[in-house]
């Protein structure tokens, strides 16, 4: 099959790892089928990347109005007649193309993805009269990455609408290729990665309650205060993440809110133990046997005596390879490129 991906993320130009991100379905896609990726850049050009051909397109330095994500799809749409299938892997990069000509894939809708900032709830309120709101009418088929979002989708529209989880890359994220980080000199530590929907007063709450506990965060946006058993690390190649991952005793992640997460997929791929908070979008993705729930902890966010309750991670790797592995996720995206029936839930 040929497939056209459109992404405004991709390993040139993103702020996620090279093994993150849901633009990740098109290398295990490129195993066995004919893939070309439209993307932005700062120049038009074409080059292969292993056996992914990129076409990038020229944008302007700043993303006014969307005009880089609206110049990718002008692309897509102007090749999309090549192609068996045509797949914007994000709502963001549909504006041009033809009613009907293409599956989307949706990450975040305003009732959904609460910010704090004014900014960021303006641009996402943008984005949805711009870009989603159109994309909705004119997908043929459209992928939520979360039942929340599948809620959110507007009625009419409910009925070309299915909840396809996000994947993750078990190749990678494979706690056999974990050596002992060099970031942090700590044996015996905590690790929370990004910063995406945290919620800081919970994780600050955790980090006060527990002062006899190391804590690793990477990624985050601002620190959450002076204390003592804090360590903050930024920009760490991928190998170096992983290697966190595979070291520390367990993850944390409480969350405001949640569509998917990359770091709590990778956790699970490292087979690691996580903490995290019960709410929707995370309940799609963890439950009772692959996490540690914060509400069943000890009065005041104690963290004491938790690695009895460390599960197996084993057992926890495995659920990631047969429910999240990327190929699992490709087979039912597709599924919907040749328009076979794709159970709604």
């Amino acid at each position: 099959m040929k497939i056209l991906f459109l992404s405004h993320h991709w390993t040139t130009n993103s702020h996620h790892s090279r093994h993150s991100g849901f633009q990740r379905i098109v290398a295990f896609a490129a195993k066995h089928h004919d893939v070309t990726v439209v993307t932005w850049g700062l120049q038009d050009q074409e080059f292969g990347e292993g056996s992914v051909r990129v076409i990038t397109v020229k944008g302007p330095r700043r993303d006014f109005f969307f005009l880089r994500r609206i110049a990718i799809s002008k692309k897509g749409s102007q090749i999309s007649g090549q192609f068996d299938a045509v797949h914007a892997l994000y709502s963001d990069c549909t504006f041009s193309l033809a009613p009907g000509s293409y599956t989307v894939t949706f990450h975040v809708l305003p009732s959904v993805v609460k910010y704090r900032s004014i900014r960021q709830r303006a641009f996402l309120f943008l984005k949805y009269l711009v870009l989603q709101k159109r994309a909705l009418r004119r997908a043929k088929h459209i992928g939520v990455v979360s039942r929340n979002l599948l809620e959110a989708i507007p009625q009419k529209f409910k009925s070309k609408a299915s909840f396809i989880p996000h994947g993750v890359d078990t190749e990678f994220w494979d706690p056999s290729l974990g050596a002992a980080p060099d970031s942090v000199a700590l044996k015996d530590f905590v690790l929370c990665v990004g910063s995406h929907g945290l919620d800081r007063d919970l994780l600050t709450a955790l980090v006060h309650a527990n002062p006899s506990r190391q804590f690793v965060f990477v990624g985050l946006k601002q620190r959450l205060g002076e204390f003592a058993n804090t360590h903050y690390l930024y920009q760490l190649p991928d190998a170096e993440l992983r290697n966190l991952y595979a070291s520390a005793i367990f993850m944390i992640r409480p969350l405001l809110f949640a569509t998917a997460n990359n770091s709590i997929l990778e956790s699970l791929s490292m087979g690691k133990t996580l903490l995290v908070n019960r709410s929707k979008g995370v309940t799609d993705y963890l439950g009772e046997e692959t996490c540690i729930f914060m509400d069943t902890l000890q009065a005041g966010y104690s963290l004491e005596n938790l690695e009895r309750r460390l599960l197996d991670p084993g057992t926890l790797r495995r659920h990631a390879i047969d429910t999240f592995g990327w190929n699992k996720i490709l087979d039912t995206y597709i599924m919907l490129y040749q328009d076979k029936n794709v159970q709604h839930e």
